[in-house]
């Protein structure tokens, strides 16, 4: 429900709907499926219902966290500039998960492993998530957006290969996760590494940046059998 709060919020605020005519005209606004007011009325609709859903799963701080990180990031220009977009991004994913493993494990406080989990996740997110601009650099440009990819174009299509090869070996040092997750997981990251840095056209962007997300749920269930103590044996 939070995230479908976050959805329509992000696709409703500002010029988010002729944006996404040009680069996500299948999404239900472009796509006439419903209208801008509808949906605002909507997302207003939902803002109490997760906040008291929140409240009924005992995570009130990371519910009513997602909440104020969706209006800074739609409607306090957190997506305008690349480091604020990674950072409200990085804190999402940090927020549902947190969130989540409160719930899941019935525990008001986690333990080493959960929260480094979370923490790496954040800085997974952080350091790569660029990789959804690629595909959006024109409706992006039209906005004025100051994204990494368009600031910066060379070099963060020279990062991917070495974040998603470095994050991923770094997972391999301290998971537990089956050692045939671990190789493919190093496989199809350096696969959609080369591709971005190879690859530039708006079509292959779309489809590196579908690899890069079966990649980051490759490294979230590395994540999932996380073992902090390996960092000793490694010491």
């Amino acid at each position: 429900m939070h995230l479908l709060y976050f959805t329509i919020t992000n696709q409703t605020f500002g010029t988010s709907p002729e944006e996404d005519a040009v680069n996500k005209p299948n999404r239900p606004i472009p796509s006439k499926r419903i209208s801008v007011e509808a949906a605002t009325m909507l997302g207003w609709a939902l803002a109490p219902i997760d906040l008291a859903l929140s409240i009924y799963g005992g995570a009130v701080p990371s519910g009513a966290a997602i909440c104020v990180l969706t209006s800074i990031y739609c409607r306090g220009g957190g997506h305008s500039h690349w480091l604020t977009k990674n950072g409200c991004c990085a804190g999402f994913y940090a927020l549902f998960e947190y969130g989540a493993t409160q719930i899941a494990d019935s525990s008001v406080k986690l333990n080493e492993n959960q929260l480094g989990a979370i923490i790496g996740s954040a800085s997974i997110i952080f350091t790569t998530i660029h990789a959804q601009d690629f595909r959006d650099d024109e409706g992006d440009a039209l906005l004025g957006r100051r994204t990494l990819t368009l600031l910066f174009p060379i070099f963060s299509r020279v990062t991917m290969p070495i974040l998603l090869i470095g994050w991923s070996v770094a997972l391999c040092l301290f998971s537990e996760a089956n050692n045939m997750v671990l190789f493919a997981l190093t496989a199809i990251g350096t696969v959609t590494g080369v591709r971005f840095l190879t690859l530039k056209s708006a079509k292959d962007d779309r489809l590196s940046y579908l690899y890069y997300n079966i990649w980051l749920s490759m490294a979230h269930v590395a994540l999932s059998s996380l073992n902090l103590e390996k960092a000793t044996a490694w010491s």
